[in-house]
């Protein structure tokens, strides 16, 4: 027996029978009481699928009052298509006569309008195989791949600059044993002392010069005498 399928307001699938009813009153199995003429085919996808074909044709309205949307995802053209109520698919021949279409196959159908669907699966395996290559990569210790952008760390060119300070220094100390047999640098000895025996000469020539001074120059009294006045 010829079956449709129902996609119902909520967007779940539904097998009906359609034999007996013609193109006129499809409306009636989507629950329609009346015709109405914003009920019409919207779209037929026309397809060949593993060596058969399959023209399924889409009825329902694309007009309709807010909270009668149908929530059923639709292959396209008819993907980004806003409709209401319920919807219905039937799977016809060139002639139009109805062939059966039920649920298990419009859900291979319907993978294939969308151009297929990638097994979760696959996805896993492709990664594990991204990660196996990474671990053949190169790394420094901080794990980065070093593929050109990624260098080693700072570190190790400051540990190859002490080691470059440290060669240095075992040269210096070899100059420092060659030249053992120079004679050493005498040291600057400090202008203090040399300060403190200059003063002391200074005082013993004020001394010497004060001892020769004549005591007389020294006695002042006869200019103290009082005078006679006539």
């Amino acid at each position: 027996m010829p079956s449709g399928i129902l996609i119902e307001k909520n967007g779940s699938l539904k097998e009906i029978d359609c034999d007996e009813v013609e193109e006129p009153e499809y409306y009636k199995l989507v629950g329609m009481k009346r015709k109405s003429k914003d009920f019409k085919k919207q779209t037929t996808w026309d397809l060949e699928m593993d060596g058969k074909q399959y023209i399924i044709q889409l009825y329902g309205k694309d007009k309709g009052s807010a909270g009668q949307e149908n929530k059923y995802d639709l292959p396209p053209p008819v993907d980004e298509t806003l409709f209401f109520g319920s919807c219905l698919l039937i799977n016809t021949k060139k002639d139009g006569t109805i062939k059966n279409l039920s649920k298990l196959l419009w859900a291979s159908i319907y993978e294939h309008l969308f151009g297929g669907f990638e097994d979760i699966g696959d996805e896993d395996s492709e990664d594990d195989e991204e990660e196996d290559e990474d671990d053949d990569i190169s790394k420094t210790k901080e794990g980065y791949a070093k593929d050109g952008f990624i260098v080693d760390d700072v570190g190790d060119d400051e540990e190859d600059d002490d080691d470059e300070e440290d060669d240095d220094i075992d040269e210096d100390d070899d100059i420092d044993e060659d030249d053992d047999d120079e004679p050493p640098v005498p040291r600057r000895k400090s202008s203090r002392k040399t300060k403190t025996v200059a003063a002391k000469q200074i005082h013993n020539v004020f001394i010497a010069l004060q001892s020769n001074i004549d005591d007389d120059s020294l006695d002042c009294t006869s200019e103290l005498s009082e005078e006679d006045y006539l």
